[in-house]
C-alpha cells in the first residue's frame, strides 16, 4: 500500500446529502439536496435548517486569490425546487 494522500483518507460526514433531480421553477433540472448541517442561503443570507432542501448555483467568486465560479447552496424560497417523483 503506497502512502498516497488519497491512500490514507478518511471519509467525514458531510453537511448535505443528495435527494436527486430536481425540477426548477423555470423549469430546468438541478440536484436537490438535503441539508444534514445548517447552510446560509447565498442569496438571502437565510439559514438553511438541517433537513429541509436546497439546491446549489454558481456565483461569481471575486478575491485576490482567486477569480471564477463558487457553487453556492439557495433556500427553496430564492429558488422554488420540485425533487422529481415527489407531490
Amino acid at each position: 500500500m503506497s502512502d498516497t494522500p488519497n491512500s490514507r483518507r478518511v471519509r467525514h460526514p458531510g453537511k448535505s446529502r443528495i435527494v436527486g433531480p430536481a425540477r426548477q421553477a423555470d423549469g430546468t433540472t438541478t440536484t436537490a439536496y438535503r441539508a444534514v448541517a445548517p447552510h446560509v442561503c447565498g442569496q438571502c443570507g437565510a439559514e438553511i435548517a438541517p433537513d429541509a432542501l436546497f439546491s446549489r448555483h454558481a456565483r461569481p467568486q471575486m478575491a485576490y486569490y482567486s477569480t471564477g465560479l463558487s457553487r453556492v447552496p439557495m433556500c427553496v424560497r430564492c429558488r422554488p425546487l420540485q425533487v422529481e417523483g415527489e407531490g
